[in-house]
C-alpha cells in the first residue's frame, strides 16, 4: 500500500515534508506547510514560497484541484474518480487493507500484562494487557516481526511476605480448595499485621533472601502459587484473545543477574553505596541511583530488568524493545535504561510505553488493602449489560446468538474504553458510557459495522457492479469516501506513536460519517449505476470497521 501522503511529498518534491489532515473538509483531504520553511530559507513570505512552489508541482489525475491557503498552506483535494476507483482497491484487499510494510525486516520484542503471581487479575492489569496486545497487532501490520513476551511478576521481596503469612497463618486444606483468594486473603493479612509490628518486613524480607538462595520448602511452595496462577492467568487472557509466544517471569533471570553484575563491576558502572548496597549512579545528579543489589544481598527489579535486555538481544536481536508498564514505573525505566546503555546489552532501541491508571467513580483500588476491582468480574457485568443491550435492539436473535454477540460487545467495550483515548490519562470507568450505542464506544462502531453488513445482505444476490461508471458525487458520499485512503496512513502513526487512540478516533469518525451518509441518500433503492456504486462503499466502510477494530482486539459482529 503507497500512502497518499508520500506521494504528496514526492509529488512537491520535499521526501520529509510534514503533511497533515485538515480539521476542514474546505481545506482539502491534505495540507502541507512546507512553504513556511521555504520563506525562512529564502527570506520572502509565506505566501510567495507557495505560489512559486505551485508553478512547479504538476497536477495528477488522482487529484482533483491544489490550493494556498491563508497565509501559505497548500492544500490537496483528491479527486472524486480516484476516490471511486479506490473502493476497488480495499476490496481486493479485504483482510489486508489497513496494512503496510513500512518496518518490513525489522524486529520488535514487547513486553505487556505481566500480573503478579498469587494475586488475581484485577482492572489495573487490564491496561497494559489491552494497550500491549493492540500495540503487537498494530506494529504487526506494518510489518514488525513480533516476539510476544510477558514478564511475569513471578519473584521479589513480595513472595517472601506471603511465605511468610502462609507459614503463619495458612491453612493448607483452604488453599488447595480456594487457591487465589486465599493466598490474597495472607497477602493482605501481612501488610495488615505489619501496620502494627514493622518487624515483619523485615521477616518477610528474610523468607524471600531464603528463597533466592534455594531453600527447598520455599522454592516448592513458590512453584506451586505459580502453576495455579498461570492456570487462572491463561483464562482470563483467551477470553479477551490476547496471545503470547512467552512467559518469562522474573524468576527466569535469576541465573543471568550475576553477569550483569559482573559486568557492571568490572566496568565501574556499579558501585558501593550506602551499607554496601550496590548502585549504578546516574548522569544526572538530582536523579537517585538505579539500586543493582541491595544492602542484604537480594536482586532489584532492575537487577532483572537488565537481564532480560541481555536476553531478548541475545536470543532475537530485536531492533526495538517495548514495555508496556504504568506511569508510576517512568523513574524506574529511567534509571534501568540508562543503566542498559552504559553497559551496551543492546543496539536496540529500549522503549517505556507509559499510560495511566484506570478509575472507577466510588472505588479505589489497592493489593495491599485487598479492595481490587476482579477483572474476570468486571468482564461478566459487561457482558451482562451488553446481553440486555443485544436483547432490546434484535430481540429476533436466538439466546445463543444473543449470548454471543454481548460477549463481543461485552468485551469489546471494556478495550475501547481503555484503547479510545490518549494512553496517557486515567480512565473513568462508567458503565453508561462504556456500552452506549451513542458516541465514542464499542458498541456504535460495532453497530454501524452490523449496520453496514445488514444493508449488504439486502442486494437480493445482485453483484455490486454497474454498467456505466458512476462517480461518487454527493456530499455525504464523498465525506466517507475520502476518509477510506487515509485508513492505512493512520494505522502507521499509530505504530509509530504507540498510539492505538488514534485508530479508534479514525473509526469512531468514519461509522459516523457513515450513519450520515446513510440518512442522506437511498442505497438499495437508489438508480442502478449510483447503488453499485454506493454498496461498494457501503462494504469498503464494513472491511475498514473490522479491520480497525481487529487492531483493537475487537470483534466485529455482523448482527446486533
Amino acid at each position: 500500500m503507497v500512502f497518499l501522503k508520500d506521494k504528496i511529498r514526492e509529488l512537491i518534491g520535499f521526501p520529509h515534508a510534514k503533511i497533515e489532515y485538515p480539521t476542514e473538509a474546505t481545506h482539502g483531504d491534505y495540507a502541507c506547510a512546507i512553504a513556511f520553511e521555504l520563506a525562512k530559507q529564502e527570506k520572502k513570505s509565506p505566501r510567495q514560497a507557495a505560489e512559486e512552489l505551485m508553478k512547479k508541482i504538476k497536477r495528477p489525475d488522482w487529484i482533483e484541484r491544489i490550493e494556498i491557503a491563508g497565509a501559505g498552506f497548500i492544500n490537496f483535494f483528491l479527486s472524486p474518480k480516484f476516490l471511486t476507483a479506490f473502493l476497488a482497491e480495499i476490496k481486493k484487499e479485504a483482510t489486508q487493507f489497513g496494512q503496510s510494510d513500512i518496518f518490513r525486516g525489522k524486529t520488535v520484542a514487547t513486553d505487556i500484562s505481566h500480573p503478579n503471581v498469587a494475586k488475581p487479575m484485577g482492572v489495573h492489569h487490564l491496561l497494559s494487557t489491552i494497550i500491549g496486545d493492540s500495540l503487537n497487532r498494530i506494529f504487526a501490520a506494518v510489518g514488525y516481526k513480533v516476539v510476544r513476551d510477558n514478564y511475569l511478576g513471578d519473584w521479589g521481596t513480595q513472595f517472601g511476605k506471603l511465605i511468610y503469612a502462609y507459614k503463619t497463618w495458612g491453612d493448607e486444606v483452604a488453599v488447595q480448595k480456594n487457591p487465589i483468594p486465599e493466598l490474597l486473603e495472607l497477602y493482605v493479612k501481612f501488610h495488615d499485621e505489619a501496620e502494627r509490628d514493622p518487624n515483619l518486613e523485615d521477616l518477610g524480607r528474610l523468607e524471600f533472601k531464603k528463597l533466592e538462595q534455594g531453600d527447598a520448602e520455599n522454592r516448592k511452595l513458590w512453584k506451586w502459587v505459580v502453576d495455579l496462577s498461570l492456570k487462572e492467568f491463561h483464562k482470563i487472557w483467551n477470553r479477551l484473545d490476547v496471545k503470547f509466544d512467552f512467559i518469562h517471569g522474573e524468576s527466569f533471570y535469576e541465573d543471568k543477574m550475576q553477569a550483569i553484575i559482573d559486568c557492571g563491576i568490572k566496568e565501574k558502572i556499579f558501585v558501593e553505596g550506602e551499607r554496601g548496597a550496590l548502585i549504578a549512579p546516574l548522569d544526572d545528579a538530582n536523579k537517585p541511583p538505579c539500586i543493582i543489589r541491595k544492602s542484604d544481598g537480594a536482586t532489584t527489579y532492575a537487577t532483572r530488568d537488565l537481564a532480560r535486555v541481555k536476553y531478548w538481544e541475545d536470543e532475537w536481536h530485536p531492533d526495538l524493545m517495548v514495555m508496556v508498564v504504568d506511569m508510576a514505573q517512568i523513574l524506574h525505566f529511567q534509571q534501568f535504561i540508562e543503566v542498559a546503555e552504559k553497559l551496551k546489552l543492546t543496539k536496540a532501541q529500549n522503549i517505556h510505553i507509559p499510560f495511566g491508571r484506570m478509575q472507577f467513580p466510588e472505588k479505589r483500588m489497592s493489593t495491599r488493602k485487598g479492595n481490587i476491582v476482579l477483572l474476570e468480574e468486571l468482564l461478566d457485568e459487561a457482558q451482562e449489560g451488553a446481553y440486555k443491550i443485544v436483547c432490546e435492539k434484535n430481540p429476533e436473535l436466538s439466546d445463543k446468538q444473543k449470548r454471543a454477540v454481548a460477549r463481543q460487545v461485552g468485551i469489546g467495550s471494556v478495550k475501547y474504553a481503555v484503547l479510545a483515548q490518549n494512553r496517557m490519562t486515567n480512565v473513568t470507568f462508567t458503565w453508561e458510557k462504556m456500552l452506549s450505542l451513542e458516541g465514542n464506544s464499542a458498541p456504535y462502531v460495532q453497530y454501524v459495522h452490523a449496520r453496514a453488513c445488514s444493508i449488504l445482505r439486502k442486494q437480493d444476490g445482485k453483484k455490486i457492479v454497474s454498467k456505466q461508471e458512476y462517480i461518487l458525487k454527493e456530499p455525504s458520499e464523498l465525506a466517507v469516501a475520502r476518509l477510506l485512503p487515509k485508513f492505512p496512513e493512520v494505522v502507521a502513526h499509530a505504530a509509530q506513536e504507540f498510539k492505538p487512540n488514534l485508530i479508534a478516533n479514525y473509526l469512531f469518525e468514519l461509522a459516523s460519517r457513515f450513519n450520515t451518509f446513510y440518512a442522506s441518500v437511498q442505497v438499495l433503492q437508489a438508480e442502478e449505476d449510483a447503488r453499485a456504486a454506493r454498496l461498494a462503499l457501503t462494504e469498503s466502510v464494513a472491511t475498514t470497521l473490522k479491520n480497525g477494530l481487529a487492531l483493537l482486539g475487537i470483534e466485529a459482529p455482523e448482527e446486533m
